[in-house]
């Protein structure tokens, strides 16, 4: 049986017949509600986005409206499989504003849905609103030097009191937006001293928790001894650039480092270099030199590896890992907002399992060639070739001087910078002076402050 609901004024007109039935709001300045029809299966709403504006209808699966609802009797979504009582509506009212829609479920559950959810949800050629929404409305911006100098006047401009002052999150956001967009910031004047962690600490937890890692629950000391005791074939050299912890399952998202004052009797010219690079920009110079070997970058799994004292770790991905493509990153101009994070830290890599066997250039002139292995199939052995290719053209751009941020970081300053995409090195092995101290942060916890700020801060751009 269909039935009707149209807004045009007050109350319900008459009892439910075969007649659609007939309910009224008023006009509003903006959208409203119009009408809705629903049945067992389905709810039709029809409503206009503008005073204006033509009136478009949306079909929904009552199943959807039931799940999405917040009605006093919860239910999990498996429970609703089959189950009409939970589903199909028993009535249905426009407000009088025409701004919102109640539905009543048969079992007694009822839940007020705004004309805002049914414009999030009307869909679009690929992706509803309601799932654009949670994305940041600052888009990255890939970098080289050049580029970034440009910006670090803005960059270095957060000064810790302002940073750290709560009753005022201006300075926090600024520092949360240039995350966002070039993945670095800085702040500085941080207080002397801070060789104890609380003053990164304090920085850290202006955004979030501090993550526990196999360096320990807290803040960390980097210097040249712990940088290279893991791996020895970096041992007297400095280390290149990387990502950090790619062993782990769950990479950290950010890292803060922050600059110590020069201990008694501490040299300040022997102070580290510290060197950064957006590994987005240097994948796409891939993707845009020679697509084959890019997606190689996406397919082929690097295996990582840590083992010290009591720990094991191992994982196995890709360089490049992606979004799931949506409308807003299919164009290769948009670009930045498709990829996702790079894996890259020669430090950790373990030998790779993937394409490594291939078939003997002189195989048909020994039939009697008792191979111990057996051919890898054709596709791994061409794509870790066009993998290596890649590869190569990923670390021809990364250790281009041009495409370097390098400084050293000022005394009592902190730099922050995303993990998943700002490959960072430095020179402690020119000194034995204890210079940084550092601490991560998750992607989590950085998403949701920065979206629960553009929420506060509407206005700016």
């Amino acid at each position: 049986m269909l039935r009707s609901h149209i807004g045009r004024g007050s109350r319900i007109l008459a009892k439910l017949t075969t007649t659609p039935r007939a309910y009224t709001s008023a006009a509003a300045n903006r959208g409203h509600i119009i009408k809705t029809y629903f049945n067992r299966d389905s709810t039709t709403i029809t409503f206009s986005m503008e005073e204006s504006s033509k009136p478009v209808s949306v079909c929904f699966n009552n199943v959807f409206l039931r799940d999405a609802s917040h009605s006093a009797n919860l239910v999990t979504t498996g429970e609703l499989y089959h189950n009409e009582k939970l589903t199909a509506p028993k009535d249905i009212q426009i407000s009088q504003d025409g701004k919102s829609l109640v539905v009543k479920w048969q079992d007694g559950g009822h839940h007020q849905f705004p004309l805002q959810f049914f414009v999030d949800y009307k869909g679009s050629s690929f992706v509803s609103p309601a799932t654009r929404k949670e994305e940041s409305r600052y888009k990255p911006q890939l970098w080289n030097k050049r580029i970034l100098k440009n910006n670090v006047k803005d960059l270095l401009s957060v000064d810790y009191n302002e940073f750290i002052d709560s009753k005022d999150d201006t300075k926090l956001f600024q520092t949360l937006v240039n995350l966002q967009k070039f993945g670095i910031a800085f702040v500085s004047g941080t207080p002397s001293s801070s060789a104890e962690g609380l003053t990164i600490q304090k920085i850290c937890e202006r955004i979030g928790p501090i993550r526990s890692t196999v360096h320990g629950e807290g803040t960390f000391d980097v210097n040249a001894s712990q940088a290279t005791s893991v791996n020895a074939h970096y041992a007297n050299k400095d280390l290149p650039l990387h990502t950090d912890l790619p062993f782990l399952e769950n990479v950290p998202g950010f890292q803060i480092l922050q600059s110590l004052p020069a201990t008694k009797g501490g040299d300040p010219s022997t102070r580290p270099m510290n060197y950064f690079v957006d590994a987005f920009y240097a994948t796409r110079n891939v993707r845009e030199s020679d697509f084959e070997a890019y997606e190689a970058l996406q397919i082929v799994p690097v295996n990582y590896i840590y083992e010290n004292g009591d720990k094991r770790y191992y994982q196995s991905k890709p360089l490049i890992e992606h979004y799931d493509i949506n409308e807003d990153n299919t164009l290769l101009g948009n670009y930045e907002t498709l990829i996702k994070c790079i894996n890259y830290s020669p430090p950790y890599q373990a030998p790779f399992t993937f394409g490594i066997y291939d078939k003997p250039s002189d195989l048909n002139n020994n039939p009697d060639l008792n191979l111990i292995t057996t051919p890898a199939k054709l596709t791994e052995r061409f794509l870790f070739k066009s993998f290596v290719r890649g590869l190569n053209l990923f670390e021809s751009h990364i250790n281009d001087f041009n495409n370097q941020f390098r400084l050293q970081l000022p005394e009592n300053c902190c730099v922050i910078f995303n993990n998943r995409r700002i490959l960072h090195a430095n020179s402690l092995t020119n000194s034995n002076q204890q210079w940084l101290k550092g601490c991560y942060f998750d992607s989590d916890t950085f998403k949701s402050k920065l979206k629960f700020l553009e929420e506060k801060y509407p206005q700016e751009k």
